[in-house]
């Protein structure tokens, strides 16, 4: 992991003893800041205040307001809070930190915060922080996933009882399920705008459908192709022929009310393996 030149010219790495200790805490540090900006996209409110987290801590406000309200901001977009992250690094660093880490590394870590989520263009150590981070939320996800007001508990339960009812079709023409073993197939986005209106019948709003198709992947309840994507395409056959759907990949177990199974028809479907173009990125449905 290159990361400066020292004075003879030579490569001075994570890895090597110069500077060594500082890298180090450099990467703490990006640790630590990477999620601060998504305090920009959280609405607090108290005592007829609105908290700007440039202007003081979340516990300095909360003891002025006693019993503060937040909620998130319904424009905030998915990865947005990485460029506004460094805004708020007054709150963490000191002048002494800063010192320690040397500009060069300053400037890095600051780099580091922007790039969170730049993908292989990001720099090494905003790599390694966001391979990190995905590592920790896919670890907590099956736990949080199960409790029953999470979204995604919410989600299955809400498909569980179209299909009970019959609202979704299961493995007949034109059906929005497909079952075949121990593998259901849920076409999306069709199956999901029926779960989402049932729920806002009950008052209950879903995240928007690639953030729920994350927390399903991340919560291992779904299948997912090698880079990643939970959305999968599927071939069965139709009335006219072969044809091709986008859906999600359950277990069996976790969508088929267990007193439908044995009635349902069967059926075949096969799970299209082929990678997608790498030049044409697709956007999850």
């Amino acid at each position: 992991m290159k990361m400066e030149q020292r004075p003879d010219g030579s490569v001075d790495s994570f890895r090597s003893s110069r500077n060594r200790s500082r890298w180090q805490y450099a990467t703490f540090l990006a640790a630590l800041c990477h999620d601060l900006g998504k305090l920009f996209e959280l609405d607090v409110r108290g005592k007829g205040e609105t908290w700007c987290p440039l202007d003081e801590p979340y516990a300095q406000f909360g003891r002025r307001t006693k019993t503060p309200v937040a909620n998130w901001r319904p424009e905030r977009e998915h990865g947005a809070h990485a460029k506004l992250s460094s805004f708020l690094m007054h709150h963490i660093l000191s002048r002494a930190d800063i010192t320690y880490l040397g500009l060069p590394r300053f400037v890095h870590l600051a780099t580091c915060l922007s790039d969170g989520h730049g993908g292989a263009s990001a720099s090494p150590l905003a790599q390694t922080v966001s391979r990190a981070d995905q590592a920790s939320v896919e670890q907590a996800q099956p736990a949080i996933a199960a409790q029953p007001n999470n979204p995604v508990s919410l989600f299955l339960q809400a498909l569980q009882e179209l299909i009970e009812n019959g609202a979704l079709g299961v493995n007949t023409p034109g059906a929005q399920v497909y079952v075949e073993g121990d593998k259901a197939a849920v076409v999306v986005p069709v199956a999901v705008a029926q779960a989402r209106d049932r729920l806002m019948a009950k008052q209950i709003k879903l995240p928007p459908n690639t953030n729920l198709y994350n927390m399903l992947r991340n919560a291992r309840l779904v299948e997912a192709d090698q880079t990643g994507r939970s959305v999968r395409k599927i071939k069965l056959q139709g009335r006219q022929g072969l044809i091709s759907l986008s859906a999600l990949i359950f277990p069996t177990e976790k969508v088929i009310p267990k007193q439908i199974l044995s009635t349902l028809p069967t059926t075949h479907f096969e799970i299209d393996t082929e990678p997608a173009p790498e030049a044409t990125p697709v956007a999850e449905e």
